[in-house]
């Protein structure tokens, strides 16, 4: 496998929800979220390729980064520009768990 190839493993450049995402997300943020059936501690439930809130597809991630962009979440204040960039990296790389 080469580095750019999106199925190796040791790619950086292909986000995963467990190694980039999931980390950023502090107990007190999942318990929050959880109350309004938002699982971010759960990476199938973010991971999952159905349509929700509105959204033709992914759309539990989807409904996260678009909190997490309107600074809507986590309530303590907003995820500074890089996570959000690495959020999207996340996505747009195809929503690797």
């Amino acid at each position: 496998m080469t580095q750019d190839d999106p199925d190796d493993p040791g790619d950086s450049t292909v986000g995963s929800y467990a190694r980039d995402i999931q980390p950023k997300f502090r107990p007190g943020d999942v318990a929050c979220m959880a109350r309004k059936r938002i699982k971010l501690g759960d990476a199938t439930w973010m991971c999952d390729a159905a349509a929700s809130f509105g959204f033709a597809d992914h759309g539990n991630a989807r409904i996260v980064f678009a909190k997490l962009s309107a600074k809507a979440m986590p309530p303590d204040g907003p995820w500074p520009q890089d996570w959000l960039d690495t959020y999207r990296n996340w996505i747009d790389t195809g929503f690797q768990p």
